[in-house]
């Protein structure tokens, strides 16, 4: 039996995709100029050998083990699932008209396959066979949540049970693909459009975004300035327009995207999947989507998930409200709508902390954050090294902007990391991790990982100037590359960022700590023509001017993640047809005001209804409560410290998923975190706060007070940039 397929008759040419899956060799990358032909005729080898490893294993009439079962089929499935990476890189990063139906087909295919082992009945009695006694912890931990994933799959259901999962998953595949495909072709058709001597304005916006806007407006042949959406309701450039009535029209050509009927209108599909979701979850003997997604993640079920998000609505709802009133006493806007509060956040913030971000910006170019502040901390953290290996790969990549690094520890060599920074059409929105390859000792293999964001690309010739939250963005998903990088464990369905997808943003979380400290920050905010360091005064003011905002954008998370769990919480046989209705009514339901919309509205609610997050966007305040507790405990440490780095890295990064997450927390720190270390992150009230009212910005807020570790929390509505699946070629996102 051959589980990594070798070609002699007919063999694939060396450099092909087909031979990259088929014959890895470690630290090699497959050529991504792939046409639609070849994607398919790959697509159909892989399929064929995989049918034919998993028929010789299912049929094996030796008794079973878990040899000649479970290690078997891991090493079969190995090739499915680096096409799997391969398609994920084309279909979120160089997504064309030319290679979007063969990706479909790759998606619906190796998803059937998926399935199809699952619901094998042959390899199920095996599997159940196999005396788990004798087996290492590690291996019996393996078979054991083998077996469990059956069981969800559905490997215990009569046939027609059997069927009916296999043709409602068919059509859940098929339809989440239309809603990914439609809502990008949908966010790049609705870019904002501001034609010189229009009734729009760009007065407010920065160097560095009128540049930016100009030259998209340059390559659309427009007289003027150009907005590219991101996923997001609110628009980053929301809070620098001056002009009320421009802002108005960029909130609408946002939030109402993929609602405005035609092709681009989604909200059949949201009805049609939430409807098929809630009839699988029935299929499978659960009450709702949300009960089978969330049994297997660290929540346990959707009560656990729901509460969390509750106990922050209160101390988020006094935070947005004091937010508000020292708005009106501060500015007294004329209007305060939706689409004014992100500016007005900005502007009073601005005002009451001294911060000009259009210069703050010019302090942290990508270049100088990526290497002096991201890979530096990582190097006193965790002893690692990093060359550019662009060159080696040259003519091979998906686009010309992507950079490729090697990272090393001593002489040893973990991984390669793609970087790909800048926004564009064929790119959807938001930013995510992602394993080419996964690094476990079954396979030998070393971890290839590509880290994704949507920078505006500066002009030809000037800087890229991030913006706080861009830099927020690269740090956060480097916490999920080193996650990756540092995988040991023996299977690769087990190892890195495979984990519960309420535990996977906890390590990118985390590593938001590290953006502002006082040992990262001076070593990379340096002004792009001076050099001169970030002044002192200026760092303090920004830590506190990120906490005026984080009632808002507390708020407009949690807004889509309960609207999430609302979605998911249909009955079998239950099926919303007023997608917008339904929406309004959760929301007014749960007490959220109409004047914060939720991060995502329904229509194009990736995460929900796409990217593998159903009933999951709480993840992130789940995850964040770890990392806002180990944020802490690295303080308490001493800061960027490689005893406290290599010892965390070994005990809770490296294992993945090869140990419980929950007891591993437990083991290394003594105890289980609170939600306080949450709220103060957030610099919200803690539990012992709530009562008081003190005005915020005020020198009696001490929630989070300089010097605290609070000071490390991210800027306004940064939880929410953030995904993640449990499947291992899925993404790793904000």
């Amino acid at each position: 039996m051959s589980t990594i397929p070798e070609h002699t008759d007919g063999a694939a040419p060396a450099d092909s995709l087909l031979a990259w899956i088929t014959r890895p060799a470690s630290l090699t990358l497959p050529d991504f100029h792939l046409s639609a032909e070849e994607l398919r005729s790959t697509l159909t080898a892989v399929l064929t050998q995989f049918q034919q490893d998993l028929e010789a294993i299912a049929s094996d009439e030796s008794p079973a083990d878990f040899y000649n079962t479970v290690v078997a089929l891991e090493k079969a499935m190995e090739p499915l699932r680096r096409l799997s990476a391969v398609a994920g890189v084309l279909q979120g990063s160089a997504h064309t008209d030319d290679n979007s139906d063969a990706l479909a087909e790759i998606d619906a295919e190796l998803s059937s396959a998926f399935l199809g082992v699952e619901l094998n009945s042959a390899l199920f009695n095996r599997l159940e066979a196999i005396n788990d006694a004798s087996l290492l912890p590690e291996d019996r931990r393996h078979l054991q949540l083998l077996l469990a994933d059956f069981i969800r799959a559905g490997a215990r259901l009569d046939d027609d049970g059997k069927q009916r999962v296999e043709a409602v998953s068919a059509e859940l595949t098929r339809l989440e693909n239309r809603f990914a495909n439609t809502v990008l072709a949908e966010t790049n058709a609705s870019a904002f459009v501001i034609e010189r001597g229009g009734p729009y304005s760009p007065d407010g916006l920065t160097e560095a975004q009128l540049a930016a806007a100009a030259a998209q407006a340059q390559e659309r042949g427009v007289d003027g300035w150009v907005l590219p959406l991101e996923s997001t309701t609110v628009q980053p450039p929301a809070e620098s327009l001056t002009d009320p009535e421009t802002r108005s029209a960029l909130f609408a050509a946002s939030a109402d995207r993929c609602s405005r009927g035609g092709e681009g209108d989604t909200r059949g599909l949201v009805a049609d999947i939430t409807a098929l979701r809630a009839a699988l979850a029935g299929v499978l003997g659960y009450s709702s989507f949300s009960e089978y997604a969330i049994e297997p993640q660290q929540a346990g079920n959707p009560e656990q998930a729901s509460s969390l998000l509750i106990s922050l609505l209160e101390p988020a709802n006094q935070q947005l409200q004091r937010e508000l009133d020292t708005i009106e006493k501060t500015a007294q806007p004329q209007r305060l709508a939706a689409e004014d509060i992100p500016f007005w956040l900005r502007r009073v913030g601005s005002q009451l902390y001294g911060i000009d971000h259009s210069e703050i910006s010019k302090y942290f170019e990508f270049n100088r954050v990526l290497h002096d502040g991201v890979f530096y901390a990582a190097s006193v953290l965790y002893g690692l090294s990093f060359e550019n290996v662009t060159d080696r790969f040259a003519g091979r990549l998906w686009d010309e902007t992507v950079t490729v690094w090697e990272i090393s520890e001593g002489a040893k060599v973990l991984g390669l990391v793609c970087i790909d920074p800048y926004t564009r059409p064929s790119k959807r929105g938001g930013a995510w991790m992602a394993e080419l390859v996964t690094g476990a000792r079954l396979t030998g293999e070393q971890p290839i990982i590509t880290m994704t964001m949507n920078v505006p690309r500066p002009a030809p010739g000037e800087p890229a100037l991030l913006s706080l939250d861009d830099v927020n963005t690269l740090f956060h998903e480097f916490g999920h590359v080193w996650h990756g990088l540092f995988a040991d464990s023996t299977y690769p369905s087990r190892a890195g960022t495979s984990v519960p997808r309420d535990y996977v943003e906890f390590p990118s979380q985390l590593n938001e700590m590290w953006m502002l400290h006082p040992d990262v920050l001076p070593n990379y905010a340096r002004h792009i023509t001076t050099g001169e360091p970030l002044p002192e005064n200026l760092v303090e003011q920004i830590k506190q001017a990120q906490k005026f905002g984080q009632g808002f954008g507390t708020i407009e998370y949690l807004a889509a993640a309960l609207l999430d769990l609302s979605w998911h919480g249909l009955e079998p046989g239950e099926q919303i047809e007023a997608v917008l209705d339904f929406e309004s009514e959760v929301l007014s339901a749960a007490g959220f005001s109409p004047s914060v919309q939720p991060r995502y509205r329904s229509p194009y609610f990736m995460h929900a209804f796409s990217f593998g997050y159903a009933a999951g966007y709480y993840s992130y305040l789940w995850s964040e409560q770890l990392a806002a507790y180990v944020s802490e405990w690295f303080d308490q440490q001493g800061g960027l410290k490689a005893e406290s780095g290599q010892a965390f890295r070994r005990a809770v990064l490296a294992p993945g998923f090869s140990v419980d997450p929950e007891q591993a927390i437990t083991q290394f720190f003594g105890e289980q975190p609170t939600v306080d270390p949450l709220l103060r992150r957030r610099g919200l009230p803690t539990r012992e706060q709530t009562q008081a009212e003190v005005p915020v910005g005020s020198p009696a807020d001490t929630s989070a007070a300089a010097g605290s570790p609070a000071d490390t929390s991210a800027p306004a509505g940064s939880p929410a940039q953030a995904p993640a699946e449990t499947h291992p070629e899925a993404p790793r996102e904000v």
